[in-house]
């Protein structure tokens, strides 16, 4: 793998961030830079400023609905991969939001189930597979 995966972190609650990131810091073994924001306008900033691997997606920001946060995002950077993390999630939540572009949704408490599915995200994007096939295909 050439250089570090660029992960994107948008996280409201400064403990779940700091979770979230400790996570990826931990388990990625220097290979993935983490920039993390504390709101949407601040994560779309980021996006606007460069590329990244992944977005983690907080599905409680204030002020915004979760589908509404996957729309901004999925429209800001619609090729990077989206991961939501919400403590709870529902069928039909998870469906909506992977129609919506997420590239899949895990529960923010299940941490082995997070890391499984960033390191699919990563290593797929790695492989120069397009990850952002299915959130086009869903736009269209």
């Amino acid at each position: 793998m050439p250089g570090q995966w660029q992960v994107l972190v948008i996280e409201d609650d400064q403990l779940d961030r700091e979770i979230v990131t400790e996570l990826l810091t931990m388990r990625g073994r220097g290979q993935v830079h983490i920039t993390e924001t504390p709101d949407l306008r601040t994560g779309l900033e980021a996006l606007d400023a460069r590329e990244f691997d992944l977005v983690m997606l907080d599905t409680k920001l204030p002020e915004v609905t979760a589908l509404h946060a996957l729309r901004a995002v999925g429209e800001k950077a619609p090729l990077t991969p989206i991961l939501p993390h919400p403590a709870y999630i529902s069928v039909q939540t998870r469906h909506a939001a992977r129609q919506r572009g997420a590239f899949d949704v895990v529960v923010r408490g299940d941490l082995n189930g997070m890391w499984a599915a960033v390191s699919k995200v990563l290593t797929l994007g790695a492989s120069g597979r397009d990850l952002g096939a299915p959130a086009r295909a869903a736009g269209q």
